[in-house]
């Protein structure tokens, strides 16, 4: 089978891109041929087909006449069309999947597929079909006021970054989007989890068109010996949606665990400034962790913690630490309690509840042998059901039934 695969990022940026470069391995192990789609970067992997990669653009830092020209290509990028029908010439695809492709990549690029008669997948790493900053997220908490297709509120509550221009793009995109059937042609989205299925499904969207596939993981490359040496530890993006400040709220309440704070993001600098000033010297900040480091820091913790506060997919975070048979404390928000089975492989609490994560923490790190059941029977799961053999029936299931 012939696929295109759609990401703007070419090299490991985060969760989705683990995702997307993991089965486009399996896809290639099985015998399939993948082509890439993506966005020129230094970073990028190499690729036979980086000619068709659209250009390089940081939406964030464009100013004056490249603003104007920004938000166009936000909306609509003929360059990436163009790309694609370039693409289209010398590959023929059977289908096309997408994952992360919005702004720099865009929908313009559904037409040339669509006129190939190319089936189109659209795996859900957010929710942008269905809001204009893909979070669900706005002035601090969970926001679902676009529901009804009512786009206008993304403007009106300045949701993009506080910014009443950016709000307008997304505002438009939206809309315009709607307007051309972009999203409604997609002929299956993924949900990473049933939440997000439930959601879209809410939102207007046909049962037929969303279907559940789960992320998957090679517990083969996640092996470590057990060694439990004491500690919780957080590892992600330091954003304000993924709670930290609730976590450091907790662990103010439980000061005599210890708490390692692995990554980076826009919240780092401030988090650590709190945590300086409340005199938490049970926090430490680890700054960007990965490979082997990062894998040792997470099978040696007695559990990692998952605080956030918005509604999240199918965390890779989560399918990782159970893998290193580490229990997994997480919030009852999103995908999140689908992944972790409260008090067999770990604990979930109420989001936002401070007391209750502080109290989870202390419940974890009160036993070490009922720890190491988690932890087994976590691993177990993690084998079982989110393996790359059920994963890959799943998505060849998928694309032979819209070809």
């Amino acid at each position: 089978m012939n696929i295109i695969s759609v990401n703007k990022f070419f090299w490991q940026k985060g969760g989705s891109e683990a995702v997307f470069f993991g089965e486009k391995s399996l896809l290639e192990s099985k015998g399939h041929t993948v082509v890439p789609f993506s966005m020129t970067d230094e970073k990028n992997l190499p690729s036979e087909y980086n000619q068709y990669f659209v250009s390089n653009v940081d939406y964030a830092t464009a100013g004056g006449a490249a603003k104007l020209t920004s938000a166009m290509n936000i909306i609509y990028s003929f360059e990436a069309k163009s790309k694609m029908k370039q693409l289209l010439k010398v590959f023929t695809p059977d289908v096309a999947h997408f994952h992360i492709f919005q702004h720099q990549i865009s929908p313009s690029v559904f037409g040339p597929l669509k006129k190939k008669k190319v089936p189109l997948v659209l795996t859900l790493h957010d929710l942008k079909p269905i809001c204009p900053t893909y979070k669900m997220y706005s002035n601090d908490k969970v926001c679902e006021a676009c529901k009804g297709r009512k786009f206008y509120n993304c403007f009106a509550k300045k949701c993009t970054k506080g910014s009443r221009f950016k709000s307008l793009i997304n505002t438009v995109e939206m809309y315009l989007h709607y307007f051309l059937g972009y999203y409604q042609n997609v002929d299956r989205y993924i949900a990473v989890s049933q939440f997000y299925r439930d959601k879209m499904i809410e939102f207007g969207f046909s049962p037929e068109q969303v279907v559940c596939i789960p992320n998957y993981i090679d517990a083969t490359q996640f092996e470590r010996p057990y060694d439990d040496q004491g500690y919780g530890v957080f590892f992600g993006r330091l954003s304000y949606e993924k709670g930290l400040d609730h976590l450091l709220n907790a662990a103010a309440l439980a000061p005599d665990i210890p708490l390692y704070i692995a990554g980076t993001g826009p919240s780092e600098q401030a988090l650590k400034q709190a945590a300086k000033d409340r005199g938490l010297s049970n926090v430490k900040f680890l700054g960007f962790v990965s490979g082997d480091e990062l894998l040792d820091l997470i099978s040696k913790a007695s559990f990692t913690v998952v605080p956030s506060i918005w509604y999240e997919n199918c965390p890779m975070s989560v399918l990782e630490s159970l893998a290193l048979q580490t229990p997994v404390i997480g919030a009852e928000i999103g995908g999140i309690p689908e992944l972790v089975n409260h008090e067999k492989d770990g604990y979930t609490y109420q989001a936002e509840n401070d007391q209750a994560l502080a109290e989870s923490m202390r419940q974890m790190m009160l036993d070490s042998t009922r720890r190491q059941r988690m932890g087994e029977a976590g691993r177990k799961k993690i084998v079982k059901d989110f393996n790359e053999t059920t994963h890959y029936q799943r998505l060849i299931d998928l694309y032979q039934e819209i070809i």
